[in-house]
């Protein structure tokens, strides 16, 4: 092997990765992940999955809107585009746990249609495996429960998954104007 060349160096440990691996089971040991977003909510750990969540920012300048639903904090401008806040605690039904300091906007990006969810916290990115999914669990809040699309276990406790898509297909949802 050429020492001088740093290339070749890497073409050599390379090659001997490969033959390492060959044969061994670690492709077998290797599980499937999901990753999302983590979020709270009415007391509920949710986790969205990380394609429809565009970002996460502190609470934006808001721009108040008339006849719109309650639930509409307002609108602000985030890198030059004019995104509807929604409060999605106050759409469920219910009001942030947490005080205004801990609120956080995540970003959704579903086709045409951009919005801002104000949530009570976000927390951080969760990694799931394939064997930890359910498709029921118990404790989640009913007015929840429209907008989720399975669990993860986790040491923490269950994380339910919550799908953007299905409440930006909600027609309430839609009809923000009083």
């Amino acid at each position: 092997m050429d020492t001088a060349d740093p290339f070749a160096q890497l073409l050599a440990i390379d090659a001997r990765a490969r033959r390492g691996r060959a044969g061994s089971d670690a492709g077998r040991r290797t599980q499937t992940h999901w990753t999302g977003v983590g979020f709270a909510v009415l007391g509920q750990r949710l986790v969205a999955p990380m394609g429809s969540v565009t970002e996460i920012l502190k609470v934006p300048p808001l721009t108040r809107l008339p006849r719109v639903q309650s639930w509409v904090e307002g609108v602000a401008n985030v890198r030059g585009r004019l995104l509807p806040v929604i409060g999605l605690a106050a759409f469920l039904g219910g009001s942030p746990t947490l005080a205004w300091r801990g609120w956080r906007v995540l970003v959704l990006a579903s086709g045409g249609f951009d919005c801002a969810l104000l949530v009570d916290e976000v927390l951080g990115l969760k990694h799931f495996t394939a064997e930890a999914f359910r498709d029921r669990a118990a404790g989640v809040e009913p007015a929840l429960v429209p907008y989720i699309g399975g669990f993860y276990a986790a040491a923490e406790g269950e994380w339910a998954v919550f799908r953007p898509d299905l409440l930006l297909g909600d027609t309430r949802f839609l009809d923000a104007a009083r």
